[in-house]
């Protein structure tokens, strides 16, 4: 649960409320009674604090009044205080400034990270797959009953609550030192807008946009989305194929991990793995080394090539898709990545 900034507001305008009050009384008391800054001092002290000390001298008639309205305020400003600091207290509002200082801190360190925008059911299943991935990302939501429900099951993600349209609530997802941004909010208008302001901000950002209809396809674009994605669409597409070819819909989803979640498909870039760089895919042997199958081959800005040639020497600018579980993986990891 993110901390309500109306409560913490309220502490904070009450404290400046005593030391507004303060600063009128050291003022009046020097103005009425010509008293020096530090007897000033004293008076506004006893005088606020009720504390019953004597007072310097004996105090004029405007002084007396003075002192009365002094006290009547003071005490009034003294019980509201106390009464925001303790519920900030009882109600936990402190922890959660806390923790939201914490979740600010460590927001603030990432780099190449993703920003989720909207917790809605393509933002949740977005944050999964990237918990899944064990890629870093930032998630901004403005309802606190949806943050909570997501917490409840995923407690380590970074959540910030707040209206993911504004750029300020960009920027305290650190957008500047981000890779990517997924724009899943309930509304077109809203993913349009975030889209703008994104692309306002970083100039390379990847944005990866959600429409209802195809009419807002061009505007996503124009507004400056790499990519945009109907749900419903890929939704109908697929309830089609599951009647007309069920048996290519289950081959997709064991690609994509759908079907089997121990098989994963994974994008290794050769350039972060220099064991890789200037050896063919036949020098390498990774399938007979660790059962991964290489389905998938990307060389700079080209097309995907499927079935990619055995005798290819890799360079730093490949990618390499690949496709097998977890265990293969560990073993891909150890012989070729380490």
């Amino acid at each position: 649960m993110q901390p309500s900034f109306s409560s913490f507001q309220k502490v904070v305008q009450s404290f400046a409320l005593i030391l507004l009050i303060s600063i009128v009384g050291i003022i009046g008391f020097s103005l009425i009674e010509q008293y020096s800054l530090v007897d000033s001092v004293y008076m506004t002290v006893i005088t606020m604090s009720t504390v019953g000390f004597g007072t310097i001298g004996e105090l004029s008639e405007g002084g007396k009044l003075f002192s009365v309205f002094l006290i009547i305020f003071s005490v009034g400003t003294f019980l509201y205080a106390i009464s925001t600091f303790t519920t900030f207290i009882v109600e936990g509002e402190m922890s959660q400034v806390f923790t939201q200082y914490q979740i600010n801190k460590k927001v603030a360190k990432l780099q190449d990270h993703i920003i989720i925008c909207g917790l809605g059911r393509n933002g949740r299943e977005a944050a999964i797959e990237l918990e899944r991935q064990q890629q870093p990302f930032v998630v901004i939501e403005l309802k606190e009953e949806v943050i909570e429900q997501f917490l409840s099951s995923h407690k380590d993600t970074l959540i910030i609550q707040g209206d993911a349209t504004l750029e300020e609530v960009l920027k305290k997802a650190n957008i500047e030192r981000s890779k990517g941004l997924i724009s899943s909010l309930s509304t077109d208008a809203e993913n349009v807008y975030i889209t703008l302001t994104a692309r306002e901000i970083k100039q390379d950002l990847k944005i990866v946009a959600r429409a209802s209809n195809e009419g807002t396809i061009s505007k996503l674009r124009r507004a400056g989305a790499n990519k945009v994605i109907l749900p419903n669409m890929i939704g109908g597409r697929k309830m089609a194929n599951l009647i007309t070819r069920p048996s290519l819909i289950e081959f997709i989803e064991i690609v994509t991990g759908e079907g089997d979640p121990d098989l994963n498909l994974e994008e290794v870039n050769c350039a972060n793995n220099p064991g890789l760089c200037g050896k063919t895919l036949a020098e390498l042997a990774i399938r007979s080394h660790t059962g991964i199958l290489v389905i998938g081959f990307k060389a700079g800005e080209e097309k995907i090539e499927l079935n990619p040639p055995p005798n290819r020497p890799l360079s730093p600018e490949d990618r390499l898709f690949v496709l097998g579980t977890e265990a293969q993986f560990n073993r891909f990891r150890s012989k070729y990545l380490s």
